[in-house]
């Protein structure tokens, strides 16, 4: 009786639990870790030269023109800046905010057709799947982009299913694709509307579809998504090429000027989508029974398993054709959370037939994340015993041997160059997943076969929210290596006016200075890829020195600082250096006494 009485209760409270849980793992884990080098501090850094320079059209990185794209994420971190300052916290604000925006809204539509308990199995596959997180340890403009696709199509599905003389959910639509056209492009107007006809396409409603106000939500969509890029394309001439073609046709096709990425696989691709989505991937086989014939199911249930299946079809379809990186899957995360919040339902979804074979199906799944739980634990033991008996050193190696001089072309890739003291120290984290990770997983198969359902997913959740905070922890570990922060803190602290600082190596192999120390940075013996568009233009800075420029102005009678990897100081062969700090593998030196 007290177990029922607990169940009702949790259903009542089944979106503030949401909420609650969402907003506390990912604002925790959002401030106390630093911000990397490359696109994390590339964004995070636009923010501020908006509010430094008082422009709010043109963005600027490093004090050069970065057209790659739109303002939306931007103006939001400028937003967060202007009341939490310009700190972690508030770079990364605005993605913490979407992804508890799509958790809501997906419970929103999940508990519409299936009721509560699928709106929380919604909710949380999609917040706490590792993908979500992972991709949100940077700033970048996926996730915000993702929030206005998911607002986009839950409004088309409002519409759909209530009065569709209504403007609001309509008006709303277009809003969406404004905003994420504004976050990510072209593709912002494409996925909506491809969804959206794909569907109609399949349920032959094209009478319907007339009735969803185009000719205002048209003109709505315009005025909110088109100044801006009119102001910038008068303000910056080339821009539209560059921006259009170049950015994201050219992107599509794999052909972009410059080449900083290296497009991945397609079965590469399809194996991380389900790596991303563990461990709810697990119940992608119950998903293939929520799908009913409209005289078995119900109408509401129809529309949207169908709607979430174009969605899906729509983002994977276009990524296979396209080029391709990590994070390119996370617009599909919705749509496949959805169906596995409805699948995993644990009442009867209006009576189906298939509602049996969908409770078989998920118990199946179950088992195969005991199984793969009890795989794991074995694994913890071995680790284990190989922690205690080889006691591996846990001292920080602060002068590694070598340092990359390039921009890396992966999102995982600087893994691989991790020096070996700094894998020992990721040694205990992993150990600690490994433990998690077999405990949740065996605990959630274990309540699932006793039908506690909803406890096994708020098992499964718990354990993915103590994964978040190991890797969270495993993040401060590797700080040093993939950040330059401790390099810029030291700099806020003696760097004046009229200083120089210069890095040997690829702008985005130390571009986090631009954050921490909001001090402008030169680039030797390497290139500013992502800077490189903005630097044609006549008006833009110097930023990519020669030896000349490098001898000129460390022979001169300003201070200049020079940020190099180890192996690189005696190379360069300059006169007068002076060290300033040192820290994994990296040497910061002065042509004069820093003091």
């Amino acid at each position: 009786m007290k177990w029922v009485i607990g169940c009702q209760w949790l259903q009542k409270t089944s979106l503030p639990l949401l909420v609650l849980l969402v907003s506390s793992v990912y604002l925790c884990t959002a401030a106390g870790v630093a911000i990397t080098d490359d696109g994390d501090a590339l964004y995070a850094h636009v923010a501020q030269q908006m509010i430094a320079r008082g422009d709010w059209v043109t963005p600027y990185a490093n004090g050069v023109r970065f057209l790659d794209k739109p303002p939306l994420l931007y103006w939001l971190i400028a937003l967060a800046y202007a009341f939490l300052g310009m700190t972690e916290l508030a770079a990364r604000l605005p993605s913490v905010l979407s992804v508890l925006g799509i958790g809501v809204l997906l419970y929103l539509a999940a508990r519409r057709v299936a009721g509560p308990w699928s709106g929380l199995a919604a909710g949380v596959a999609s917040a706490f799947c590792i993908g979500t997180f992972l991709f949100t340890r940077m700033v970048f403009p996926d996730v915000l982009f993702l929030f206005c696709l998911t607002l986009g199509i839950w409004a088309f599905m409002e519409w759909h299913l209530g009065d569709r003389d209504r403007a609001l959910p309509a008006m709303l639509f277009y809003a969406s694709v404004a905003g994420a056209a504004l976050s990510k492009g072209l593709i912002g107007v494409f996925f909506p509307v491809a969804i959206v006809l794909l569907f109609v396409a399949w349920t032959r409603e094209w009478k319907k579809l007339m009735g969803f106000h185009i000719g205002k939500g048209s003109l709505l969509f315009l005025v909110l998504a088109l100044p801006w890029h009119v102001l910038v394309a008068y303000r910056n001439p080339g821009f539209l090429w560059h921006f259009f073609l170049n950015e994201q046709l050219l992107r599509f096709l794999g052909r972009r000027q410059p080449v900083d990425y290296e497009s991945i696989s397609l079965p590469v691709f399809w194996v991380l989508m389900l790596l991303w989505l563990f461990p709810w991937c697990a119940f992608l086989p119950a998903v293939r029974h929520v799908f009913q014939p409209l005289e078995r199911g119900s109408f509401q249930l129809h529309v949207v398993t169908r709607l979430s299946l174009c969605w899906a079809v729509v983002v994977l379809g276009f990524f296979s054709v396209s080029s391709r990186i990590e994070h390119y899957a996370l617009p599909a995360f919705p749509p496949l959370a959805l169906l596995i919040g409805i699948a995993l339902n644990p009442g009867n979804l209006d009576g189906a037939e298939a509602d049996s074979r969908r409770q078989r199906s998920v118990g199946r799944s179950f088992a195969f994340l005991g199984i793969l739980g009890g795989t794991l634990g074995a694994v913890f033991l071995a680790a284990s015993l190989v922690w205690l008996i080889g006691r591996p050193s846990v001292e920080f190696f602060r002068e590694a041997s070598t340092r990359h001089l390039h921009a890396y072309s992966h999102y995982f890739a600087p893994l691989f160059d991790f020096p070996p003291q700094i894998l020992t120290r990721l040694f205990q984290p992993v150990v600690g997943v490994l433990m998690v990770l077999s405990l949740g997983m065996l605990g959630a198969w274990w309540l699932g076969r006793r039908g506690m359902r909803m406890r096994a997913i708020l098992l499964l959740c718990a354990e993915m929210a103590v994964f978040f905070l190991f890797a969270y922890q495993s993040q401060g570990v590797c700080e040093e290596v993939l950040s330059s922060k401790q390099f810029a803190l030291k700099l806020r602290e003696i760097y004046r006016p009229g200083d120089h600082l210069i890095t040997v190596g690829d702008f985005e192999t130390a571009n986090s200075i631009n954050f921490y120390a909001r001090v402008s940075l030169y680039v030797y013996k390497g290139r500013a890829a992502v800077l490189e568009w903005g630097l044609r233009y006549p008006d833009a800075p110097v930023r990519v020195l020669s030896r000349a420029d490098l001898e000129k102005r460390w022979n001169g009678s300003d201070r200049v600082f020079l940020l190099s990897p180890d192996p690189e100081v005696e190379t360069i062969k300059l006169e007068h250096t002076y060290p300033v700090m040192r820290s994994a593998g990296r040497t910061l030196l002065c042509n004069q006494p820093p003091n």
